[in-house]
């Protein structure tokens, strides 16, 4: 048996026997059972992959972050717009009643109440989102019982 690195050509083909191994979940020690490749060398590559599921997981979950912030901020704005309009519309109501036109009265009304509405649903989304521990939160919170 020869000792020492194997070349790039034969570590790639090392990798390739592995990846199956290592996609089913198989152990290492199995691994080596089967294949009786040098364990370290499993180990070797398996930590490898470990390692970059372990990267995309939390590139996985910054962007979940990164999302859920952007939506926040996105409804925050819509929040916004929407007193600026029901403001707009309190005072053509204002003007309206003034002048005694009753039938735009009640429709600037009826659309006061749907922009009213629409704010409150706004508002309970967004404190449903911001009440909801992203996964790494969750994942922080079941280490701590640990």
């Amino acid at each position: 048996m020869k000792r020492g690195r194997p070349t790039l050509h034969k570590q790639n083909e090392i990798k390739k026997i592995l990846q199956p191994f290592y996609q089913k979940g198989t152990s290492a020690n199995k691994t080596y059972e089967e294949t009786r490749i040098n364990i370290k060398t499993i180990l070797k590559y398996y930590k490898q992959w470990d390692k970059k599921l372990v990267d995309s997981d939390k590139d996985f979950l910054m962007k979940v972050k990164i999302v859920k912030e952007q939506s926040i901020q996105t409804m925050d704005k819509e929040m916004l717009s929407l007193y600026e309009q029901e403001e707009e519309i309190e005072a053509i109501k204002k003007i309206t009643k003034r002048d005694g036109d009753i039938s735009h009265f009640e429709k600037l009304s009826r659309l006061g109440l749907k922009f009213s509405d629409r704010r409150m649903k706004i508002l309970a989304t967004k404190m449903n989102l911001i009440g909801t521990p992203t996964a790494d939160t969750i994942i922080e919170m079941k280490r701590d019982e640990l």
